[in-house]
């Protein structure tokens, strides 16, 4: 029985594989060295562009942030008793204010 070669991800990358095949011809050794700097460029290209997409994605989550917090604080005065009377006020709203205060209630 034949021993099966192996050919690992190092010896592609190191070209022994064509040692290993018994490729001598130059053409083939600058058809691999084509292959090599084309795979580079293609991954300098991929961690690039992710990195272009982080910043973007940093920029939108601060303009989100900011969003958020001026929101926040809208609400937060929106919800103030005197705020929420000229609100009701403003619309004609029939709502008033209690007469008297909220007791509490102990049960025995």
């Amino acid at each position: 029985m034949e021993e099966k070669k192996r050919v690992s991800f190092s010896s592609i990358l190191g070209g022994q594989f064509l040692l290993n095949l018994g490729a001598t011809r130059h053409w083939l050794f600058a058809l691999y060295l084509f292959v090599l700097i084309i795979l580079y460029i293609t991954l300098n290209l991929k961690v690039a562009n992710t990195d272009i997409q982080i910043r973007r994605n940093q920029t939108e989550l601060k303009n989100l942030k900011a969003d958020y917090t001026s929101k926040s604080a809208k609400l937060q005065y929106q919800s103030r008793q005197g705020e929420i009377e000229r609100r009701l006020e403003t619309t004609g709203s029939k709502v008033e204010r209690p007469q008297h205060p909220a007791t509490l209630v102990k049960l025995p």
